[in-house]
């Protein structure tokens, strides 16, 4: 078995202070000479406030100075067992919140197409209908909302055993026009703080999956440094990581820090 590159996220900002580091800086600690290659940030709507919530004017520079990309996330946690408005609803407003908070010039400067994770807990698990309402908007509307520089790829976080979830993502993917671009799969094996571990497949992939879908990211320990610190997490080494992610991750622009 072969390690991934490692990443992380967070439900506060990368500009946080324990101990005197910010995440951004513990984190290197950790995973040291290997800096995060991404990081997981929420996105529910361009008016939610909140740390949990990606501020870019305080964590743009702090991100790009160490080269970690955005790994966007769809926080809306509670909402996903519903209709197929309601998952559209969402999109609309996770899609505008991202094309809003980089700019959709300067995400297509970087290729125009960036993936983003909805947020499934398994409290409750994904339904099928919010799947194909919020996969099938969050493309067309970022795509509209852009003048067609930027299209979100839809992807999923969740748990390896929510079977309930993966199964509604494999039957929504039947239908025609519903796009699935990854998962990224919980499956914690650290408490606390820990070095990468082996990627195993086995022990990641969820069982109702397809041989064609992919599992982009694990995320194996979470709470390094307690509820204010972050979780970790590990890169595929099976995949393509230049071409099924990283591109698709957001390099932040410039930003003198707010």
């Amino acid at each position: 078995m072969a390690k991934g590159m490692p990443g992380a996220d967070s439900s506060t900002l990368v500009t946080s202070v324990i101990d005197g580091k910010n995440l951004v800086d513990l984190a290197k600690d950790l995973f040291r000479p290997q800096a995060p290659v991404v990081w997981g940030r929420y996105f529910t709507s361009a008016t939610t406030s909140g740390a949990v919530e990606y501020r870019h004017l305080k964590e743009n520079q702090l991100l790009r100075d160490n080269n970690i990309r955005v790994l966007p996330i769809a926080r809306q946690t509670k909402r996903v067992n519903g209709s197929a408005a309601d998952g559209s609803a969402d999109a609309t407003a996770n899609a505008e919140d991202l094309i809003q908070t980089f700019g959709a010039d300067y995400l297509a400067t970087q290729g125009g197409q960036v993936v983003m994770f909805l947020d499934v807990e398994g409290a409750p698990s994904l339904s099928v209908g919010y799947y194909q309402g919020w996969a099938g908007t969050l493309v067309t509307h970022s795509k509209n909302f852009s003048n067609g520089k930027v299209t979100i790829l839809p992807c999923v976080y969740g748990t390896r055993f929510d079977d309930a979830t993966w199964q509604a993502v494999v039957n929504a993917v039947r239908q025609p026009g519903v796009e699935f671009h990854g998962a990224w799969i919980a499956r914690w094996r650290v408490r606390g703080c820990g070095e990468l571990l082996d990627f195993d497949e086995g022990l990641v992939r969820p069982n109702v999956f397809p041989a064609s879908f992919k599992v982009l990211l694990w995320q194996y320990g979470d709470d390094c440094h307690g509820p204010g610190g972050f979780d970790l997490d590990e890169t595929n080494p099976a995949i393509d990581l230049q071409q099924d992610l990283l591109s698709k991750c957001v390099l932040p622009p410039e930003t003198p820090m707010s």
